[in-house]
């Protein structure tokens, strides 16, 4: 299992030390609630991409939301804040 920690720019180390906001796991992404992954997948990963499923508040979605690159997550043209500059997430592994 990983985690994906929300990334802030311009502090040491480029990642924010908070605790995670997602969990990925077996090709789904979950957010986290009461600091466990939830049980409903609100992204399902192919490749290196991530796609809402039918648990995303948003709905399903044909279009990738976000892509993953080694341990950076970025979004895509089709997520609403999508910077090509940036990633937005850092995967880490369990503690």
């Amino acid at each position: 299992m990983q985690y994906l920690h929300q990334t802030q720019y311009g502090h040491a180390g480029g990642f924010h030390t908070a605790k995670p906001v997602m969990a990925m796991n077996k090709g789904h992404i979950y957010e986290m609630k009461n600091g466990r992954p939830d049980v409903k997948p609100i992204y399902a990963v192919r490749g290196e991409h991530a796609y809402a499923t039918a648990f995303h508040p948003g709905g399903e979605s044909p279009h990738a939301a976000f892509e993953i690159r080694g341990d950076k997550v970025h979004t895509t043209p089709h997520h609403p804040q999508h910077d090509p500059t940036k990633h937005v997430f850092e995967l880490r592994p369990h503690p």
